[in-house]
């Protein structure tokens, strides 16, 4: 029999969208209709108060405004089971209608304007349906039809970021987790002679291409629809001689990046609240084409991550701040003996917006002032040689009192790091101990408050903050089994730190769990756990070979039989204590149950099983890949062609 016919929920690198990372097991499914008489064919099995009527196929939801008007259907939810909820609304006046449970004031959502809607609800208490008015003292006519609840079954985590963040992708470049959400807006990016999209107000169309001779003017498309959005741009810049370009919306609080450089370049620019898109040109001896611009969506996006090669990982991060304003606009930096080229090659993020340093002594310095806090503190680069030998630059900190040792830098893009604790902060690249000249392309600057370096926060005129990845899913009961199971991880850490990180099943809770945790990782410890009603039932400590290497890691837990495996092996047992009660467990998430403790790791595989597996399936679950077992002697000499005496 297959592992799979037993697991319950798989999530791995997969399919994902804006706040959501799809499981591959289960199927979606939706149940049976929990509503009667959904589409108000008769005036029955709704309970109407203050005036509400069932009429010509829907029901009315409409009054003065004084009185509370609603409609009303018994015994339709069950606690812990999440359902999804459709209702087909008309908004004639007034603010709206809420939907509730019967108990909390619009806590599956509200309807302010005619449309379609769909909600995504967990039920906190076995409870009613309502729909109702939304208060306010004014004149209301509403109407509602097609309503529907059925219950959701589903194993796509919930992701909350709230800001962008890169990742590395399958072609081993640095660039944001992101989805293109519409067509580009620009027209004729690529200027054909003749265009007259754009205002170009001294520019010059020519060869496809938008040509600019050293003056100072705007070439401007105005753009219907795009106020306050957040869009990709891609443009080219070519025949390069002097000045800048900068590329923007108008109206916006900051401009953009500023470029002097033959190359091609993307980043994320606003639109803010004006809908004309611009190229500033500062005496700009140059040309542009292929410009692109398109809507996109970066906030929330899980990361899949390539880094490392081979397989990709689920990527969960710690907040962290870029205290480097510009990362990769070396212009802007002091320097000693130091010499920088802005926008010289292509970086690890496909782009030309790698700088050049040259190093002319040990005592070359390259910096910006105090940027960060007393404590430990990360600063990271990456570097490629620009020439075709080694080269060697170092770090420095607190105003170059404090150094690393030389970093040797290939002709392969490699980031370097270097984590210190400092009375003050002032960060920078040195010079190495060798004498001579260093010639170094790098690219992605950043310094951290924290003990190891996280993905790269670009930065282009202020400091920016990249939230922590929160990933979670509630509403499960039906998929975990309380009274036995497998919690299984293919999992590395990002760093061997003291801090108690976890990943759990639970009923919301710390007190009912079942629990891993990276326990110590400075020593590699790692903890099992199962706590019911707050107290622990089980728990088992192990210590990994490193920690920060993928490990298959399989806890099974049963009343009086619980086993933990590491990687083939069984390597704790408790033959002692108790599990939950039916239905108890209802939730997976990143951290210990009630949002405390989140796990920060990359994640290969999670999957929970619905039955305690046997030794032989747990050897192959957390064995090396293609490890095989045989249910009996016999089994085993037939398979490998044996002939038994």
């Amino acid at each position: 029999m297959s592992l799979l016919d037993d697991v319950s929920i798989a999530v791995t690198p997969n399919g994902y969208k804006a706040g959501e990372l799809y499981a591959v097991v289960p199927v979606p499914t939706e149940g049976s209709e929990e509503v009667t008489n959904g589409d108000f064919a008769t005036d029955s099995d709704w309970t109407k108060t203050g005036g509400a009527t069932i009429s010509g196929g829907q029901a009315n939801i409409d009054g003065d405004g004084t009185s509370y008007v609603a409609i009303t259907q018994t015994n339709v939810f069950t606690e812990g089971i999440r359902y999804k909820v459709t209702v087909d609304a008309v908004i004639t006046s007034g603010l709206g209608l809420k939907l509730q449970d019967g108990a909390n004031n619009e806590n599956i959502g509200a309807i302010t304007t005619t449309g379609l809607y769909e909600f995504d609800f967990i039920a906190t208490s076995n409870s009613s349906f309502v729909i109702g008015r939304r208060t306010g003292g004014t004149a209301f006519d509403s109407s509602v039809d097609n309503v529907s609840v059925k219950e959701y079954t589903a194993a796509d985590m919930d992701v909350t970021r709230a800001t962008a963040a890169t990742r590395v992708d399958e072609a081993g470049l640095v660039n944001y987790a992101e989805i293109v959400t519409g067509s580009d807006i620009i027209t004729d990016g690529d200027f054909p002679n003749g265009s007259t999209a754009w205002a170009l107000n001294g520019w010059t169309i020519s060869n496809n291409a938008a040509n600019c001779s050293g003056i100072t003017a705007n070439m401007i498309q105005t753009i219907s629809g795009s106020t306050n959005k957040t869009y990709s741009l891609t443009f080219t810049i070519s025949n390069y001689v002097s000045g800048n370009v900068i590329p923007a919306f108008v109206g916006g609080n900051s401009y953009s990046k500023v470029y002097n450089a033959n190359g091609t370049f993307t980043e994320v620019i606003s639109s803010y609240s004006d809908t004309r898109f611009v190229f500033y040109a500062t005496s700009f001896n140059g040309s542009i084409d292929n410009v692109s611009v398109k809507e996109v969506t970066r906030d929330n996006v899980p990361r899949i991550d390539y880094s490392g090669g081979g397989c990709p990982h689920i990527l969960a991060e710690p907040q962290r701040t870029n205290l480097y304003p510009h990362s990769d606009n070396s212009s802007t930096w002091s320097k000693s003996n130091f010499t920088t080229t802005d926008n010289y090659a292509t970086s690890p993020d496909g782009t030309t917006n790698a700088f050049r340093g040259v190093s002319t002594s040990n005592a070359s310095l390259l910096y910006i002032g105090s940027t960060g806090s007393a404590g430990t503190n990360t600063i990271s680069i990456y570097a490629k040689s620009n020439t075709a030998s080694d080269q060697k630059f170092r770090f420095f900190g607190n105003g170059n009192t404090t150094q690393s040792s030389d970093q040797t830098v290939t002709q392969e893009w490699q980031r370097f790091e270097y984590t210190e604790t400092f009375s003050f902060v002032t960060w920078g690249l040195a010079g190495a101990s060798v004498s001579g000249t260093n010639d170094i392309l790098f690219y992605g600057m950043q310094q951290e408050v924290g003990s190891y370096p996280t993905s790269i926060i670009p930065t282009s005129g202020s400091t920016v903050t990249r939230n922590q990845d929160q990933f979670s899913r509630d509403g499960i009961a039906s998929l975990i089994n309380s009274e036995e199971g497998v919690l299984f991880l293919e999992i590395a850490a990002l760093s061997l730190t003291s801090t108690l990180e976890m990943l759990s099943l639970s009923d919301g809770t710390y007190n009912n769990v079942v629990l891993f945790r990276y326990y110590d990782t400075s020593s590699n410890d790692i903890q099992v756990q199962v706590k019911v009603g707050g107290s622990a039932q089980a728990s088992m400590l192990f210590t990994l070979t490193d920690a920060t290497d993928f490990n298959k890691i399989a806890f099974k837990y049963k009343e009086n039989d619980f086993a933990l495996w590491v990687n083939g092996t069984e390597v704790a047992t408790d033959t002692s204590g108790n599990t939950f009660s039916s239905s108890t467990l209802n939730k997976l998430s990143l951290d210990r149950g009630d949002g405390n403790n989140n796990l920060f790791a990359k994640v290969k595989q999670l999957q929970v099983y619905k039955t305690a597996l046997t030794d032989e399936q747990l050897l192959q679950l957390t064995g090396e890949s293609g490890t095989d077992f045989y249910e009996s002697y016999a089994e085993m000499a037939s398979a490998l062609t044996y002939t038994i005496q």
